[in-house]
């Protein structure tokens, strides 16, 4: 039996329709599981009487300057606060892409606009769909050179752009809609002393199996998760089908347990 609380279609960044995630999750035997677009809850929305899927979002914050992405798990979907919270967020989206883009080098941003970005689907808009507009008009040859070169983490943590709301808030909105916050991808931070910071910031919890997740640092946040009690999650953070695929990330039940108790997952579904 397999899991998977970090999964993305395209109605946020993603390449899947949420129809062919589905059939992916059924295909890889995944039996709980929630979409959690950017900013969005449009792919919940349509696959929202699935068996096994779970109300989630990842939500945006920012942390100094720095992107900080954080997993909601089990909240309500209808709650108004939420709701115009998130779509708050998608409007910052918006402005701080426009910010970017005017940064870029005009050989490389061949005059790309926002509006460029829209492909009709996607209710929140991020980088990746500025990297994609960017190989299109040719300023770069892939979307691994967009990100290495102008689209990175390491490029856009400047609290000159337009910021995010506070990971608190992030964190303080989530719980207030019933649901648990979870710091998505730790491993990106490469540090456990950073990781203890943040979630210092109000997280309940931390994925502690996830892509590209160093083993050595993967043993420092299962410890940091077990003294401080902390909910643990997994997920693949798919957006796109190849080597990754739905439920590829696990967890063992005695680590999972008290986050599937807490989202209603019973054992015999894992």
């Amino acid at each position: 039996m397999r899991i998977d609380f970090h999964l993305h279609t395209c109605l946020s960044d993603g390449m899947l329709e949420p129809r062919d995630l589905l059939a992916a999750v059924r295909h890889e035997q995944v039996e709980a599981w929630a979409v959690t677009d950017h900013d969005s809850l449009a792919g919940w929305r349509e696959l929202r009487h699935e068996p096994g899927l779970i109300p989630g979002i990842e939500i945006t914050s920012g942390v100094e300057g720095r992107e900080v992405h954080v997993v909601a798990l089990g909240i309500d979907p209808e709650d108004a606060a939420l709701n115009a919270f998130l779509a708050s967020i998608r409007l910052q989206r918006r402005e701080r892409i426009a910010a970017v883009i005017s940064r870029l080098p005009a050989a490389v941003a061949r005059q790309v606009a926002v509006a460029d970005l829209e492909d009709g689907r996607a209710e929140s808009l991020g980088r990746n769909h500025l990297a994609r507009a960017l190989v299109r008009r040719g300023g770069a040859v892939s979307m691994h050179e967009a990100f290495a070169l102008y689209l990175g983490d390491e490029h856009i943590r400047d609290t000159g752009l337009p910021q995010f709301p506070p990971l608190r808030s992030c964190c303080e909105a989530i719980r207030a809609a019933g649901g648990v916050a979870i710091l998505a991808h730790p491993g990106v931070y490469r540090s456990a002393t950073l990781v203890a910071e943040l979630l210092d910031q109000g997280c309940d919890g931390l994925e502690v199996a996830h892509p590209n997740l160093d083993p050595m640092l993967a043993e420092q946040l299962l410890e940091l998760a077990r003294s401080r009690k902390l909910l643990m999650s997994a997920g693949s953070d798919l957006h796109m089908l190849g080597a990754r695929r739905p439920g590829t990330y696990g967890l063992p039940w005695q680590q999972l347990e008290p986050l599937a108790e807490r989202l209603g997952v019973p054992h015999a579904a894992i």
